[in-house]
């Protein structure tokens, strides 16, 4: 049961890291409309932040989905690492980039940042997977 739990997990993160992922990688409004508060806020191009956001997430994704079909422990390691990096990231930015926070991205990224950080405690006891 745990395996399947952890399958789960991986991949409801895999697809709302696709979902978040799109807007970005295809310039929609309000993404674009967020990163250039982004851009204000931290003096960074807004595109291409925008676009490597949008790539690392893909990234993810795929990496989350292949570890559900083959957990393979140091690609494990290095998938909730980023996603992990990923969410900090994005606390960060929700926090001191916007004007003000999103609450829905907040829950999310908490979310994700528990699961991978669970995932990366547990990945470092002997014999886990």
């Amino acid at each position: 049961m745990k395996r399947a739990l952890i399958i789960l997990f991986n991949l409801v993160s895999a697809v709302l890291m696709t979902f978040f992922a799109i807007p970005k990688l295809f310039g929609k409004e309000q993404s674009l409309a967020g990163f250039k508060q982004f851009e204000d806020a931290l003096g960074i191009d807004a595109d291409g932040f925008r676009i490597f956001t949008g790539i690392v997430e893909v990234l993810i994704a795929v990496l989350l989905t292949y570890i559900s079909a083959k957990p393979i422990k140091i690609i494990s390691i290095f998938t909730y690492f980023i996603l992990g990096s990923t969410m900090a990231s994005a606390l960060f930015l929700e926090f001191f980039a916007r004007p003000e926070p999103k609450i829905l991205l907040v829950i999310i990224a908490l979310f994700l940042l528990s699961f991978s950080s669970t995932r990366l405690f547990q990945l470092t006891k002997p014999g886990e997977i």
